[in-house]
C-alpha cells in the first residue's frame, strides 16, 4: 500500500514544513520543503523523485492528488519563494537542504502542462543566493510583468556584491548553528518581458 494512501485508498498530504503554496483557479498547489523522504543532499535521485512530484488541492472536491511534473525541477527547495501569474507558479531561490547551500534561480512551472522551465539558472552574481523571502507580481494584465523578490536569510559566503541601499545584518538571525548566515531586505525586479534582473535604488 503507497504510505500516502489512507485507508480508503485516497491519496493524502504528509507531514510537511517550509514549503510553498500557492492557488490557481480552482487548485492549490503544494511545493517544496522538508517532507517525509526528503533527501538533504545538493542533489540525488531521491531528492529528484522527491522534488518532480506537486501536490495539489482540489479546492470544489477538498480531495489532495500527487502530480507528476516534467522537465527539471530547481534544487533549492527549502524557503522558496513563489508567486503566480495565470496559469504559471514562479519560483525563487530557495536552500538547498545542507550546509550554506542556497540558490537564486528563477523557475516557472506551467500548471496546465505539469512543466518545468528554468528562467535563470542560479550563478547570477547581481542577485543574491538566499531563501525565506517574499515574491510579488508587479504590473496589470497587459502591461509588461515584472516579479519582485524582497528580503530572505542568505550565506555570507556566497554573497558576491553587496548593494549599500540594503540591510545585511547577521545580529538578526538567532538560530544555533548559523553564524555564516544573515538577513537582508535586498530588493530585486525581475522583468519578464527582458529576461533580465534589476537591482532598484531604494
Amino acid at each position: 500500500m503507497d504510505r500516502n494512501l489512507d485507508r480508503s485508498g485516497q491519496y493524502q498530504l504528509k507531514w510537511r514544513t517550509e514549503h510553498t503554496t500557492a492557488v490557481v483557479g480552482e487548485a492549490l498547489y503544494c511545493w517544496g520543503g522538508d517532507q517525509e523522504g526528503f533527501d538533504g543532499s545538493h542533489d540525488s535521485p531521491t531528492k529528484r523523485q522527491c522534488t518532480s512530484a506537486i501536490d495539489s488541492f482540489n479546492l470544489l472536491s477538498g480531495v489532495w492528488s500527487s502530480q507528476p511534473t516534467r522537465g527539471t525541477p530547481p534544487l533549492g527547495i527549502i524557503g522558496v519563494s513563489c508567486t503566480t501569474i495565470n496559469n504559471n507558479i514562479y519560483y525563487f531561490g530557495g536552500w538547498c537542504g545542507h550546509g550554506s547551500c542556497y540558490h537564486n534561480s528563477l523557475n516557472c512551472l506551467d500548471t496546465l502542462t505539469l512543466q518545468w522551465k528554468e528562467l535563470q539558472p542560479t550563478n547570477n552574481n547581481s542577485v543574491t543566493k538566499r531563501g525565506y523571502g517574499g515574491m510579488i507580481v508587479m504590473g496589470s494584465e497587459g502591461e509588461p510583468q515584472q516579479l519582485l523578490v524582497i528580503g530572505g536569510i542568505a550565506s555570507v559566503s556566497t554573497i558576491t556584491h553587496y548593494h549599500h541601499q540594503f540591510e545585511y545584518d547577521s545580529s538578526m538571525i538567532m538560530i544555533p548553528g548559523l553564524d555564516d548566515h544573515l538577513s537582508t531586505n535586498e530588493q530585486n525586479i525581475y522583468n519578464l518581458s527582458s529576461g533580465k534582473w534589476v537591482v532598484p535604488f531604494v
